[in-house]
């Protein structure tokens, strides 16, 4: 028995549906459906009664859902003992390179406005390490591409889609290429070789079975750090395929240094998502999830 089949029963009690609970709980039907069965099974009993008009609690369902309730209060209980004050509760954020950092930086300014005085930690690592960073540190919330969405235990993690992008080819201002109509990009990799955050490209390539992030993999300058590569490109020395987002309120953008090249024969896009634990969530965890929700959902309107 685990406490979120606890929560799903409350919350499948109150909605009278399990679609609507899955929705609400930022969950698959599958998972829930197989979350409240397996409690089901081990206790012997069945909570609810599902038919096409909704989820329907029994006898003994109600009784459920009242030991329920008391566990849960109990639980938090624990959780407001162990954190001892809101504010000094801390958060772990780790998010993959191709993550655009000056979203990143809006969130935190949102989350501050209700937790000013919480620590928040953000850990930049290659998207291959998100799981293991999720899983083997105190990270508690991660931010990566799909290229690692299979990796992602959803027994132990929910998952969200947070935004779809797509990839395109960044170059300097100053880049003679600019004055090109019908730009190809066999004429990009002719002029520029290729810098790239030190990640998946090629892991991307293959899993959106996509030929030209394939080549963008060959003769890279590899970088630990974005400025270096921003430098790198500016100087008009290279180029790079980042997510679109990168643009985004990007001082290099805002200031004309560099910006995305038109390239009619290139499109790759990519989705980027969001990951946290499935256990009972901090008070300062829930609220930065909430903070992430809000910006994304207004993303393309500012994006």
């Amino acid at each position: 028995m685990r406490i979120e089949q606890l929560e799903y029963v409350k919350e499948v009690a109150n909605c009278k549906s399990l679609v609507e609970a899955a929705r609400r709980l930022h969950v698959t039907q599958p998972c829930l459906t197989n979350a409240i069965n397996s409690l089901e099974d081990e206790l012997g009993i069945d909570i609810f009664v599902r038919s096409k008009a909704g989820a329907k609690l029994t006898l003994a369902g109600q009784e459920v859902l009242r030991i329920s309730g008391l566990i849960l209060d109990q639980v938090d209980e624990l959780y407001k003992l162990s954190s001892r004050h809101q504010a000094r509760q801390e958060i772990h954020l780790a998010i993959a390179p191709a993550v655009c950092n000056s979203a990143i930086l809006e969130i935190i300014d949102d989350y501050q406005k209700s937790m000013p005085d919480a620590p928040i930690y953000v850990h930049e690592t290659r998207p291959e390490r998100i799981f293991t960073t999720l899983t083997r540190s105190n990270s508690s919330i991660g931010i990566f591409n799909n290229s690692w969405l299979n990796a992602i235990d959803q027994m132990e993690f929910n998952i969200e889609l947070l935004y779809g992008d797509k990839f395109c080819v960044f170059a300097s201002c100053k880049s003679p290429l600019r004055e090109k109509k019908h730009l190809t990009l066999k004429e990009v990799l002719e002029h520029y070789p290729v810098a790239t955050p030190i990640c998946d490209q090629d892991i991307i390539a293959e899993y959106l079975n996509h030929p030209k992030l394939s080549i963008l993999t060959s003769g890279l300058y590899n970088f630990t750090d974005r400025e270096s590569l921003k430098n790198l490109v500016v100087s008009d020395k290279a180029i790079a395929c980042l997510p679109s987002s990168f643009a985004y309120r990007d001082i290099y953008v805002e200031n004309a240094l560099w910006a995305p090249l038109k390239v009619i024969d290139f499109e790759a896009p990519v989705n980027f998502y969001m990951a946290y634990p499935r256990r009972k969530l901090t008070n300062a965890e829930s609220a930065f999830v909430q903070c992430i929700r809000t910006f994304y959902k207004r993303w393309e309107s500012i994006a």
